[in-house]
């Protein structure tokens, strides 16, 4: 590989132009990339970041591969943590937590600290998403000092993120708002607009939850225009998710600008297969098709929507669905 196709692949990566840099390795064979210590990472970073996750799943795989021939641990624990991300993102819980379990092991058995931080931030993300709050939040707590002792900003935006999302789903709006405002002005001090846009989004869905539906627009609406700015198709989704949901607190579940918007996150969590963020959508677009009293459309988007977190292992947001369907549908047929 020539020393310009690399030196064009950092300039990129480092300021996230993420669809030129897979446009630049694109046309090479992923054998080659994945063999080039280089190019490997970064690439998969542009897969991610583009929503190409069946891709990243099969790139990490010959990455990995790839690492472990040339017995180069550093790599291998890399190629893990991008398969493990792949795995999660497209609902395979089970296979996320064996990579980021075989990245602990490897990161404390070659003493990268950094490596064993990345391994707890994404244990954490598991466990939560299977509702365990508290165990994400105790590897959470492993990985903050970790990145603050490494003085790994990024990082700590990150598992910072990661609590507000947690701190939400144990009912504790205060604590999730101080983590996303956190994992925001840390994101900001390194130029990192994903991250900025995410945490704009995760705290305008707390503000929404407690009624202040104008605080929520501003700020989902600035995080639907970095998402769309990076560009990036899954945090673009996610924003259009919590803005339908803000039209529709405002204006009714009639709303069409709140079906628009959902129903546009819905086809955008297909495109890029986010399984979990699929699932969500049709949760909330169930919620308010029973608002309208739709209930045919009702149950099929809540059926779904309790099949699809039961499929990648969210058995607690599942049974919460389950659980409105128990009671608002069947009980009434």
């Amino acid at each position: 590989m020539s020393d310009t196709v690399r030196q064009r692949t950092q300039s990129l990566a480092a300021v996230g132009e993420w669809e030129r840099l897979f446009e630049v390795l694109d046309g090479l064979e992923r054998s080659s990339v994945a063999a080039d210590s280089a190019l490997a990472y970064p690439f998969g970073e542009a897969l991610y970041h583009t929503g190409r996750m069946p891709e990243l799943s099969a790139f990490a795989q010959e990455y990995e591969e790839a690492a472990r021939g040339a017995a180069d641990p550093r790599e291998t624990m890399r190629a893990l943590n991008l398969g493990g991300i792949a795995a999660f993102e497209l609902g395979d819980t089970g296979g996320a937590r064996r990579s980021f379990d075989t990245l602990m092991e490897l990161a404390e058995g070659e003493g990268d600290e950094e490596m064993l931080a990345r391994a707890a931030n994404n244990l954490g993300a598991i466990a939560n998403l299977r509702g365990r709050r508290h165990e994400a939040l105790a590897y959470y707590s492993l990985a903050i000092p970790l990145y603050q002792k490494l003085d790994q900003t990024r990082g700590l935006a990150q598992t910072h993120h990661n609590l507000g999302l947690s701190y939400r789903d144990l009912g504790r709006p205060d604590d999730s708002t101080a983590a996303y405002s956190r994992a925001i002005s840390l994101a900001e001090s390194i130029a990192y607009p994903l991250l900025v846009a995410m945490s704009t989004v995760g705290r305008a869905e707390i503000e929404l939850r407690r009624g202040d539906v104008e605080f929520s627009r501003r700020l989902v609406d600035r995080g639907l225009a970095l998402s769309r700015e990076i560009p990036d198709p899954i945090s673009e989704a996610e924003a259009l998710r919590v803005r339908g949901l803000a039209h529709a607190a405002e204006r009714g579940p009639s709303d069409p600008q709140a079906q628009t918007d959902l129903a546009a996150a819905l086809q955008l969590a297909g495109a890029t297969e986010n399984r979990l963020l699929e699932a969500e959508i049709e949760r909330d677009m169930g919620r308010l098709a029973l608002s309208r009293g739709e209930l045919g459309e009702a149950e099929r988007l809540l059926r779904s929507s309790a099949h699809g977190f039961h499929a990648i292992g969210a058995i607690a947001e599942a049974r919460v669905v389950e659980n409105v369907v128990e009671k608002e549908l069947d009980a009434g047929s």
